[in-house]
């Protein structure tokens, strides 16, 4: 058994800041497990999984606390976007990538990504995924930075969040890939 400590930033969403994005903190994972797998369930006809935003197609993302990473590992980063400004056509527009910085240097940078599709039967709540194999960055300290802009609101923003990439723990190197946008 053992105990982590950590600060718990809860995000600011109050409607007298027309001029920032209103977002979720970073969720960071490398499991995503299916829902089958969960140990112990209080009421099976429960539709909890519906409303969770770290469900997805059946499966659940893994929350990574420590924040310490493998570089064997899958990355899979969540956030959400609430409220984004809507378009004549009543939809969202808003982009994001998903950056890696070592000090001032960024070490890797996302294709951009589209959003504008409402999660169903949440409002107006844009999921932000991203899945990035780390075997294509050094082990280190990393700052993931993802990068937003609300093209209908023209306002953008910005989540931080530190990472650490350790060696793998095997010897067969990882095959190499581009992130892509979701899971």
């Amino acid at each position: 058994m053992a105990t982590y400590e950590t600060n718990v930033v809860v995000p600011d969403l109050a409607a007298d800041q027309p001029s920032k994005i209103k977002t979720s903190s970073i969720v960071l994972s490398s499991q995503r497990q299916p829902l089958k797998a969960a140990l112990a369930k209080a009421d099976p006809n429960s539709r909890v999984a519906d409303s969770n935003p770290l469900v997805d197609d059946g499966q659940r993302l893994v929350p990574n606390i420590t924040r310490v990473f493998r570089k064997d590992q899958n990355l899979y980063v969540y956030m959400e976007v609430y409220d984004p400004a809507l378009g004549a056509d009543q939809k969202p527009s808003v982009g994001a990538t998903l950056s890696f910085y070592r000090g001032k240097n960024k070490m890797f940078e996302s294709e951009p990504v589209h959003l504008d599709s409402f999660i169903p039967q949440r409002g107006q709540t844009l999921p932000v995924k991203f899945q990035v194999p780390l075997s294509q960055l050094p082990t280190g300290v990393y700052t993931c930075q993802i990068n937003l802009i609300d093209e209908n609101g023209h306002k953008f923003g910005f989540q931080r969040a530190e990472i650490k990439v350790l060696p793998s723990q095997n010897a067969a190197p990882a095959p190499s890939a581009a992130a892509k946008s979701g899971f």
